[in-house]
Formats: C-alpha cells, structure tokens, sequence
C-alpha cells in the first residue's frame, strides 16, 4: 500500500477484540507477545508493548464479524464524521508489513497469514490477514462506526439501558437523533428498520465498514510528541476514546456496495 490507497477486508469470526501490529512482532516470538498481555504481570504490557510500538488490541463487546476498511493517508469526509470510538498510538512497522486480526491463540503461523490484496475479492474473507507499506513508523488511528459498532460507543447513544453512557456522551433516542440532525432527508434503511424495531428487514445484504485503520507516516519528532493511549492493564487492551458525532451517522457502505 502507498500513501492515499484503500483496500477492505471481512473478518467472519472473532474473539472479542481487534488487534493491529508489526508483522515480525518487534522480533518477539507469538508466544512472548502472549505471554505479555495475559502473563503475571499485565501492567507490564504498556512498557513492552506499547512502548515498543509493535501491537495495539482493542477489546470489543461481543464476538461478531466486521469489516475493516485500511487507508492510508488522509480520511473522506464521512470517515471522519461518523465515527464513535477511537483510539491512537504508533506502530513500528521497519519490518514493511502491518497484521490485522480479531484472533490471538496458540499455533500462530505468519507464514499462513494472507496479504490483503490477495483476498477473494468476491467475499474478503479471513481471519487475519496483512498490509504491505514502506518501512517506517506509522500513527495509527482505529475507528469505529455503527451500524455494526462493537466498542460500543454507539450504544452508549441509543441505548444507554444497555451500555452506561461516558462523561459527555448523551444518550437519544434515534429517530430523534437522524430527524434532529438531518432534517428533511430519508434515513438509510438501516435507521428506518431500527426505528421500526423491524430486526428482520436489516438481516439485508448491504455490507457497511465497521472499522477503519488510518496510518500515517510520522517523522521522529512527531512521535516523540505523542502521548501513549490510556489502557486496561488487567484486560490487556487499550481503551477506546467515545465520541457522539454531531450528525447522525449514515453508515460507510463497504466499496463493493458502491456504486
């Protein structure tokens, strides 16, 4: 990948976590990076982990799906609007090559891994898979977006009974929210159908991007200048940001739903 490229893939099982990293771990085995997050001392993973910039998990709510969308460069306009959760950190990818994945375990075989561009096209299937790019270290941003947000910072928007709201985030009801934020125009069927309570009708085949992984080249200035991201050391993750956007989030199609 080069600066202002694209490309998606489906993740169509997960473990309750999204994780990105260098593809050679740092030159640390599978097991050691393991051994870090769930070892006897998990508060050591901001000072081996993080600090070496070489892995980023964020835990999610359940273990469903997703489709995560790579850009490198800068976000589209709706990419940048519609997201409900966030986090930021480097990664040193010297090694050329960036690991997405929802999966961590025994057996990890990076030789088996597939490049992203080399997947089905017709599906995007995999469980893990990795992004070429020049050597270098990289800000990472992941984001996330209804309607398939796992976070989950939009439940905490339209069902706080569910998922207790953050400092700052309030909570509405979302026909309230869409006709508020966007007078006059027609929700997307996504919307119409949750507002309906009508579970059915989304079971539909539009495919929306639930996470989006921006990297952007950083100069060594700049990424001395960057604060760690805040994380839970006992869960061995680090801890999204949550936002309400101040319009209602469409949903990002996925490229193949694009006309």
């Amino acid at each position: 990948m080069e600066l202002g490229d694209r490309y998606e893939c489906e993740f169509w099982e997960a473990g309750c976590l999204l994780w990105v990293g260098a593809k050679d771990h740092g030159g640390l085995s599978y097991e050691t990076v393991c051994e870090q997050l769930w070892g006897m001392d998990p508060a050591g993973f901001t000072t081996s982990l993080l600090d070496l910039k070489i892995f980023l998990p964020m835990g999610l709510y359940q273990d469903d799906g997703y489709r995560v969308r790579v850009v490198i460069g800068d976000l589209n306009d709706q990419e940048a609007t519609e997201w409900v959760a966030m986090v930021r950190w480097q990664l040193d990818l010297s090694c050329g090559a960036m690991l997405i994945s929802g999966i961590l375990g025994d057996g990890h075989e990076v030789d088996l891994i597939p490049d992203i561009e080399s997947l089905d096209p017709s599906t995007l299937d995999c469980l893990e898979c990795y992004v070429r790019v020049p050597q270098g270290i990289y800000q990472v941003e992941v984001y996330s977006y209804p309607p398939g947000d796992l976070s989950t910072g939009w439940g905490q928007i339209v069902n706080p009974q569910l998922f207790s709201p953050t400092s700052g985030i309030g909570s509405e009801n979302l026909a309230n929210y869409f006709h508020r934020t966007r007078p006059g125009q027609e929700p997307p069927l996504w919307i119409t159908c949750d507002i309906l309570d009508d579970h059915e009708a989304t079971a539909s085949e539009i495919k929306y991007v639930d996470f989006v992984v921006r990297l952007m080249p950083l100069n060594l200035e700049q990424s001395q200048s960057m604060l760690p991201p805040n994380f839970n050391a006992m869960g061995g993750e680090v801890l999204w940001n949550f936002r309400k956007p101040d319009l209602c989030p469409l949903g990002i199609l996925a490229n193949d739903q694009v006309n």
